[in-house]
């Protein structure tokens, strides 16, 4: 695969994480010793039931997740950010990385049309997904492909990547740095405290 006359390992998010978080995360994130399902499910709980319902807020949940599976777990997991298609449309398409503060306490107030998951271990972890589907009060794409496909009240989307439903999509395009990850993190913390 080429990527602007460069050649991009056939392993696409192996070729990203080390590109965006550098070598030694990758390794962290491919010997993931601690890793197992029950511990992903109480953290994924515990994330969702800590952050407000919103539209939108899929890098601070990302965000929130793999600080949470860090601290709790010691598991290096991945917030990946990029495309996500049902069908083959486009619902959120990612032109570029998520701006990146480059002062202490700056707030960026930028459009971004990406959308971001976590991964560990082959596993898509959307907390999202759900909460935007649910949230939109006219027709679309997305929510007439989560009700038919999973139905009303869901949590987070889990799942091996090659065990999503058809015509469900993520195209991994960058992965957040810690420093993005800890802007995120602050905007979490403004938000709980009402201040954004």
């Amino acid at each position: 695969m080429h990527n602007n006359g460069r050649i991009v390992p056939s392993n696409i998010l192996e070729y990203i994480i080390r590109r965006d978080r550098g070598d030694e995360s990758f390794q962290l994130y491919a010997s993931n010793t601690n890793f197992t399902v029950e511990k992903l499910a109480d953290t994924v709980r515990k994330t969702l039931n800590s952050i407000p319902l919103s539209f939108g807020s899929c890098v601070m949940i990302s965000s929130g997740l793999v600080a949470a599976l860090e601290v709790e777990h010691d598991i290096s997991a991945v917030a990946v950010v990029g495309d996500l298609k049902v069908n083959g449309l486009n619902i959120f398409k990612c032109k570029k990385n998520v701006p990146m503060p480059t002062g202490n306490d700056e707030i960026i107030q930028e459009t971004w049309d990406g959308h971001c998951w976590v991964e560990i271990n082959g596993i898509i972890c959307d907390l999202s997904i759900f909460r935007s589907a649910y949230a939109i009060q006219s027709s679309s794409v997305l929510k007439a492909f989560i009700l038919n496909n999973f139905g009303e009240g869901r949590g987070a989307l889990l799942s091996p990547a090659e065990s999503l439903p058809s015509g469900l999509k993520y195209v991994p395009k960058y992965a957040l740095n810690d420093h993005q990850i800890s802007g995120a993190l602050g905007g979490l913390s403004a938000q709980a405290e009402g201040s954004i």
